[in-house]
């Protein structure tokens, strides 16, 4: 920041009886106390921003403790400075330790054991999360993603009845939240809601949500929603291409989601965005559009299956209900040699019945 935009700063804020500057960039500990000492107020930079927003709408223990472990690793290296007015007060003693620097050693200790503690218990989330996904591993995967406020929430409520919570406003949903899309597909589908992302999604963040964030990774498909009522759209589909690579889920094939068409006045953007994305869906989530959704997402899966025929003796009859819970049955008749069927599986799980089931193809 040049002296001639500071001294316009310090106008402005002197002026308008500012309290707070906000800066659209992260600033090391030294800048910030330069900034507050130059301007006369509180100065906080675009993380602190986002991880108070985080904070606000932090609702369940993970992401509570998420955002926690994220404000106090940014917090540690800003500490100095933070209980100068100590020493100012009162100097250390020949070679000692000034009042403000023992408080800083005292804070830094209490901090670094905090963390830790959050960690551990970071951790064990994610070992549950990790068993949940296990017990997820017959189902097809499919997860919004996305900028924040673009929408997935709403979607989420339309093709599940999840009812997350649905505000506009940056972050309202923190938490990744999954529940059954299609039961009448073999195997069932299950949809995740994530975190909305945005641009320079801060590191704190993304390390303290990665066990959130896997469920993008994980997915079979995602379902890439866009606010294309917002004129920086594709700048917004740029930053979650950026995210998704970060995270690791850019190879996960996607299905690209157009939603608010409604709030949009000029009709030639739709136009010109169909021809620039011929395969995207272009829908209102909060018109009852998002039913549209759930046929290519079938048609995906449908895609990826395999028909097959196979016979099952009446001895091992008792296992057919295994055949059930992994494939569609599309046709069965009961012979003298035993149980005959028509299957349509992913392969993965016609390999899981070939291991489990004593079938005859």
């Amino acid at each position: 920041m040049g002296a001639g935009k500071l001294k316009e700063a310090k106008e402005l804020i002197k002026s308008s009886e500012v309290d707070l500057a906000i800066f659209d960039a992260d600033l090391s500990p030294s800048q910030g106390e330069n900034l507050e000492k130059e301007l006369g107020v509180m100065v906080i930079d675009r993380t602190q921003l986002i991880l108070e927003i985080f904070q606000r709408n932090a609702r369940t223990h993970e992401a509570r403790i998420q955002v926690e472990l994220a404000q106090l690793e940014y917090m540690l290296p800003r500490l100095v400075g933070m209980w100068a007015h100590l020493d100012r007060e009162r100097g250390g003693i020949g070679g000692s330790k000034g009042a403000g620097e023992k408080q800083i050693d005292i804070d830094r200790s209490l901090i670094r054991h905090r963390i830790a503690r959050l960690k551990k218990e970071l951790s064990h989330v994610a070992r549950e999360r990790d068993t949940q996904k296990r017990g997820r591993e017959d189902c097809f995967r499919v997860t919004l993603v996305g900028y924040t406020n673009a929408g997935k929430s709403t979607l989420m409520n339309r093709l599940t009845a999840a009812e997350v919570l649905v505000k506009d406003q940056l972050f309202a949903t923190l938490d990744s939240t999954t529940r059954v899309m299609s039961r009448a597909n073999k195997p069932p589908i299950l949809l995740s809601d994530t975190v909305g992302f945005i641009k320079r999604l801060p590191h704190a963040l993304v390390a303290s949500f990665r066990s959130t964030l896997e469920v993008a990774r994980d997915a079979d498909l995602l379902v890439q929603v866009v606010d294309l009522s917002d004129e920086r759209f594709e700048h917004q589909m740029e930053t979650t291409d950026l995210v998704l690579r970060e995270i690791g889920a850019h190879t996960v094939p996607r299905l690209i989601v157009f939603n608010k068409v409604d709030l949009l006045e000029d009709r030639l953007i739709v136009g010109l965005t169909r021809k620039k994305f011929p395969e995207a869906l272009f829908v209102s989530a909060s018109k009852d559009d998002a039913g549209e959704i759930l046929r290519p997402v079938l048609q995906f899966f449908e895609e990826g299956m395999v028909t097959t025929p196979i016979m099952v003796d009446y001895a091992h009859s008792g296992e057919l209900s295994k055949i059930y819970r992994w494939s569609r049955v599309d046709e069965v008749t009961y012979e003298q040699d035993g149980i005959h069927l028509v299957i349509t599986s992913t392969r993965a799980n016609l390999n899981r019945i070939k291991a489990h089931v004593a079938i005859s193809a």
